[in-house]
């Protein structure tokens, strides 16, 4: 199984060493660079990771969670914050994060909460109240489609953004152009696409489909 490439985003070197050697702990993740936050986005423009966590002032989460997502599209964001209670959840899931974590947790407890994220798919978010689960009825389906695709499916049409071929695809993934072929054409028939165009198209979608709250 390939590494799933890790940046992590912290102003807090010692809470990043701790995540940094929690994720070096499991063979499933590679931390290619741990930076502040006044660097994350120049650092996501240049590794493009599969995921980033971020430890963010809680004035600074949303508006740095938004730009990420403008310039990493496809990239599977986890958050840490003081008290995510404090938040509306409906905000994060419509800008496309895929966790919101409290501090209090261990660094291995994110880990394994990240993992849930990038091999299962599960949203590790609070729990929302009623009126905010309503709200969220309302995402439109586009966001939803989105994110029905598995993380090897984002990665491909991560790579078909950057016109690669089926056989640089497959390259890049160590997979064969046969695979590739069965991921594009599960990806199309997942967001209704004819064709690679209209796939490049939705890069900017964001949204979610399931998640799991602690």
């Amino acid at each position: 199984m390939s590494q799933f490439r890790v940046l992590l985003c912290s102003n807090s070197a010692v809470y990043s060493n701790s995540l940094k050697v929690a994720f070096q702990e499991r063979h499933l993740f590679r931390v290619m660079e741990d930076v502040a936050s006044d660097e994350i986005i120049n650092s996501a423009s240049r590794i493009q990771p599969d995921v980033v966590v971020l430890k963010l002032e809680e004035d600074a989460c949303l508006p740095v969670i938004r730009q990420l997502l403008s310039i990493c599209p496809l990239v599977l964001s986890v958050a840490i914050v003081e008290d995510p209670g404090r938040y509306d959840v409906n905000e994060f899931l419509n800008i496309g994060l895929k966790g919101l974590l409290p501090m209090r947790l261990l660094p291995r407890q994110i880990v394994n909460a990240v993992e849930l994220v990038v091999v299962a798919g599960i949203l590790c978010l609070p729990r929302m109240n009623p009126s905010q689960m309503n709200r969220n009825n309302g995402h439109n389906g586009s966001n939803v489609n989105l994110n029905s695709l598995t993380t090897r499916e984002r990665q491909i049409l991560g790579l078909l953004s950057k016109s690669y071929s089926n056989k640089e695809i497959a390259e890049s993934l160590c997979l064969s152009e046969s695979t590739v072929k069965t991921h594009l054409r599960n990806i199309f028939r997942k967001l209704n696409l004819r064709n690679r165009s209209e796939a490049m198209s939705i890069l900017y979608g964001s949204g979610s489909n399931g998640h799991t709250s602690y």
